[in-house]
């Protein structure tokens, strides 16, 4: 065990100095090798905060893990540990249910334990959570127990005691900060910083700098800001909080730019953006964009500022999308909490009943009655106003879904439009080719009847009859593919009619292939069907459930084009869209060898906004409305996968309705 505890701290110690990427692979081969539980623990929680400014969805999956494994080996702190980041993770994402829920179980765990310090750092996150839900009595209430732990002899006999109270005074600040209230911010960072300087604490000074910095560029002092801007950054760097330099660098970017000192600018606004890209900070990034975009403008180097003024507005049209999307899933989060403190409410006034009514006898009992007449009435009253309330963020609701469904929608239409014109030009181009021959041929015609040669005459004649028709075949093919989508397609198309399953799986998965062809050249996949021919038609509204398999079969191409971009020549992309009769019901199969759907999260992909895909590449509505139209046809989506081998999605009809 200590040999082992021994060699995972070497290794870690020994990939420091690694690139990002090189050190998460390397985890990972040493989390495979590893045998003791707790050990396997601490790799996960590792790989979870390296994953923690890349790729949020990554590091919840390694924390859960983590928190799974350190229950099941009965590894206290490991879950302590887990639940703390998990909390903060949920926090940042806008999932204040999820992570009120994890703290307040995690400050229950560490107050059975008796473990100071973490309660004094799951208050903390508790308080964030409710600042940030607007509940700032819970707020208030959290950061004053917190003052009172930082008072306790328990602190004060650590060696780094001190920088609790510090963190007390500096989250007071950033709280009154937060509010406009200047002078209570910069008093309380006053306490904050003076009590690091005492007590010589690098991470304090670093902090607390930063922020006074801050409160002074708020006051126009750029002389003080300054200060605090160089005495934050030699601080930060001593205290290895790179993250606190990164946004010191920025700070001092700025306050040469408003002093128009363009080089000093230039100098510090690149680092603040190299630094920021590296550690993959959006708000950090676009900040630095922005600033490096004026520092270019002013000094006439407009191909940069221009450069840099379009990463500053993809970054931000990208923070408005995720800010879209989380209000959405959010939205009813208040009503939802007001209701568990109803509960706790109505659970506190029971106990209070059962304990007066043994201490009291009947009296008591008569008076309790009274007091839960009055919890009653004022229940039903602040239900009146919850229901107003819900109503409201209802209509909210329901208006962001008509948006983001327009959105899929649009986006599914704009690969159905790329898929059709390049299924039209085929038989068009055979059409114009054919044209162009029979002209030539009647030119020739027309001089071998001068010449008196009719033979030739009569075997031009019979090729230009062939080239007819070819040209009358392939104009009726393009005439097909036009009436066919626009039967798809026409208005009114609600009502169901018989349709031919086969040729619509047929028609969708072409038109899905040429689609993501004509918008990427490089794609390139293999696609097979294998169609029952006994089917016959069905009952179904087509562009209803064409608009499912077109999107079914779109993340079947998107997942084996990321898997190949990631494994190479060796990987052969694979699209398999087969269709069966069984007894009464028809089943359509879309299968890839892709990378499978992780288990911790198939459970959810039917959920409506959940989705695996990059910002702005995907509303996460996709399946959940093709969920929503097999329950109006009476059929069912079900979703078979393996992860790393692929993923197999089963929609099943009625064969007759």
């Amino acid at each position: 065990m200590i040999k082992n505890l021994y060699l995972l701290v070497f290794v870690l110690i020994s990939i420091g100095a690694l690139s990002q990427n090189r050190k998460i692979d390397s985890l990972k081969l040493l989390m495979e090798r590893e045998k003791v539980d707790t050990l396997r623990v601490r790799l996960m929680m590792k790989l979870g905060s390296e994953y923690f400014n890349l790729r949020i969805d990554s590091s919840v999956s390694y924390y859960q893990q983590a928190l799974e494994l350190s229950r099941k080996v009965n590894y206290r702190k490991g879950e302590i540990n887990a639940n703390s980041v998990l909390g903060e993770l949920f926090t940042r994402t806008g999932n204040y249910p999820e992570a009120l829920r994890i703290l307040l179980q995690n400050l229950k765990t560490v107050e059975e334990l008796h473990d100071t310090a973490n309660i004094f750092w799951t208050k903390r996150s508790l308080m964030w959570v409710y600042r940030d839900i607007g509940d700032s009595v819970k707020m208030f209430q959290l950061i004053n127990e917190m003052n009172a732990l930082a008072d306790l002899k328990f602190f004060k006999k650590q060696k780094r005691g001190a920088f609790f109270k510090l963190i007390v005074y500096h989250n007071l600040a950033e709280i009154y900060h937060s509010k406009g209230e200047y002078d209570s911010a910069f008093r309380y960072e006053k306490l904050a910083y003076t009590g690091s300087k005492e007590n010589n604490e690098a991470e304090g000074l670093a902090l607390t700098g930063l922020a006074l910095a801050g409160l002074f560029l708020n006051k126009d002092n750029l002389d003080s800001a300054f200060y605090y801007y160089k005495m934050s950054l030699v601080y930060a760097e001593k205290a290895s909080r790179y993250d606190l330099a990164r946004d010191a660098k920025g700070g001092l970017a700025s306050s040469f730019e408003v002093k128009g000192h363009l080089d000093s600018a230039l100098v510090y606004g690149r680092q603040y953006y190299k630094e920021a890209k590296e550690a993959a900070d959006t708000t950090s990034r676009t900040d630095a964009a922005l600033l490096l975009s004026k520092v270019y403008s002013h000094r006439k180097q407009f191909d940069s500022a221009y450069q840099y003024l379009s990463d500053f507005t993809s970054l931000k049209e990208k923070t408005l999308s995720e800010e879209k999307i989380e209000r959405a899933q959010n939205i009813n989060f208040k009503e939802s909490l007001h209701e568990q403190q109803l509960q706790a409410e109505r659970s506190q006034a029971e106990q209070r009943y059962q304990a007066r009514t043994r201490m009291y006898g009947l009296l008591a009992g008569m008076a309790v009655l009274l007091l839960l007449a009055a919890i009653l009435y004022r229940n039903n009253k602040q239900k009146q106003k919850a229901n107003l309330t819900i109503e409201k963020a209802y209509r909210e609701l329901k208006s962001t879904q008509a948006q983001l469904i327009q959105s899929e929608k649009m986006a599914s239409l704009g690969e159905l439009t790329a898929g059709i014109a390049h299924e039209i030009q085929n038989p068009l181009n055979f059409v114009n080719n054919f044209s162009d021959v029979n002209k030539e041929l009647l030119a020739e015609m027309n001089d071998e009847i001068e010449k008196g040669k009719y033979d030739e005459v009569r075997g031009i004649a019979k090729n230009i009859s062939d080239n007819e028709d070819k040209i009358n075949y392939h104009g009726k093919r393009a005439d097909n593919i036009v009436k066919g989508m626009l039967q798809h397609s026409r208005a009114g198309g609600s009502q169901k009619e018989p349709s031919d399953i086969n040729t619509l799986c047929d028609e969708y998965l072409r038109l899905a292939y040429h689609g993501l062809r004509a918008k990427d050249k490089s794609f390139n996949a293999k696609f097979e069907t294998n169609f029952d021919r006994s089917i016959g038609k069905i009952n179904i509204v087509p562009q209803e459930i064409g608009r499912v398999i077109l999107n079914l079969i779109n993340n079947a191409f998107y997942t084996i084009n990321e898997k190949q971009a990631a494994e190479g020549s060796g990987y052969v992309p694979t699209v398999i869209v087969s269709t069966k009769k069984i007894n009464d019901k028809v089943e359509i199969k879309i299968k890839d060898n892709g990378n499978g759907i992780p288990g911790n999260i198939v459970d959810k992909i039917f959920q409506p906004f959940f989705t695996t895909k990059p910002t702005g590449q995907g509303t996460g509505l996709g399946l959940s409305l093709a969920y929503d139209v097999m329950k109006a046809h009476g059929g069912e989506i079900k979703v078979a996968t393996r992860e790393g081998e692929g993923t197999e999605f089963i929609i099943q009809l009625p064969a007759a309705s």
